[in-house]
């Protein structure tokens, strides 16, 4: 059984790896439209491909980067929780070797 900071932890690693799959799609989905547009006949727009991989780029790294800040959100508030927690076990502790009902 997991206790809920790990849970949280889990649901936070989850949610970066999807983020990082939606991004992989975002690239392919982009890649292959890029592969479409080109055809055999036609001659290629250098500047057009400059600016769809620019694009690209920076939707990858956005996605990135909104993935990282909300990764760090709830670490940070998951972080919190677990210190709360701690902080309360060790008060209950000193409490308790204070009294001598530890042991």
């Amino acid at each position: 059984m997991t206790n809920p900071q790990e849970q949280q932890y889990t649901e936070m690693v989850k949610q970066a790896q999807d983020a990082t799959l939606a991004a992989l799609d975002a690239w392919t989905r982009t890649f292959q439209q890029a592969l479409d547009a080109l055809s055999p006949a036609e001659p290629v727009n250098r500047e057009h491909l400059i600016e769809q991989g620019f694009d690209f780029v920076g939707r990858m790294v956005n996605a990135q980067l909104t993935a990282q800040r909300l990764f760090t959100r709830q670490l940070t508030a998951t972080s919190t929780a677990a210190a709360k927690t701690v902080r309360a076990g060790a008060g209950y502790m000193n409490e308790a070797l204070r009294e001598g009902s530890v042991l």
